[in-house]
């Protein structure tokens, strides 16, 4: 915030830890008021573990829930969390659909273009995710399979910002300011996430 971020967002919070009440896991989303806009991210498999998670969100106070569906790393994704859920895009309109009902603040999520090249559905995934009432959608421009190599692909990101019926946020790779600002400007996307 003090660098002038528009928004910011916590890191990554397991819905079921908050399910165990561990204090770690609730000390990982304590914040400032000088901080807001802020959503608070979640992630797990399990429906109503997500559910209760973003209900725990909203009452700390949180401007926004957001569900992490592009981790890449092995121990979440072979849970079913994670990128894994792109896999499954129907149990994620159901989540969705149930955090909904739920919760009144609102609920984006954080995509990558697919598990891997041949099942890029980043596209797919954002009219669900508008279906369902979500407010926008950050896109990371790898696949679950590149996981951190190779370039994200802004072009890909590009095409699906040009496709949405909602808020694209464009990411990954975004190394230095001028590089930001760049790929904010060339893909057309609403923000940048860094």
């Amino acid at each position: 915030r003090l660098q002038g971020a528009g928004i910011l967002t916590s890191e990554l919070i397991s819905a079921n830890g908050l399910m165990y009440n561990s204090d770690k896991t609730k000390n990982l989303m304590r914040f400032y008021e000088a901080e807001r806009p802020i959503g608070i991210q979640i992630f797990g498999e399990d429906e109503a573990a997500l559910v209760n998670a973003a209900q725990y969100v909203e009452q700390l106070g949180a401007d926004f829930v957001d569900i992490n569906l592009g981790c890449p790393v092995k121990k979440v994704v072979k849970k079913g969390a994670g990128s894994a859920m792109l896999k499954e895009p129907d149990k994620l309109r159901k989540i969705c659909r149930s955090i909904k009902n739920k919760i009144e603040i609102p609920l984006t999520i954080k995509i990558r273009t697919g598990w891997d090249f041949e099942s890029r559905n980043a596209l797919d995934i954002v009219n669900l995710a508008y279906d369902e009432g979500v407010t926008w959608v950050a896109v990371h421009g790898h696949t679950r399979s590149q996981a951190y190599t190779g370039q994200a692909d802004w072009d890909y990101i590009a095409g699906v910002k040009a496709n949405s019926p909602l808020p694209i946020i464009g990411n990954g790779d975004l190394t230095s300011a001028d590089k930001a600002v760049g790929r904010l400007k060339e893909s057309g996307c609403d923000a940048v996430m860094i």
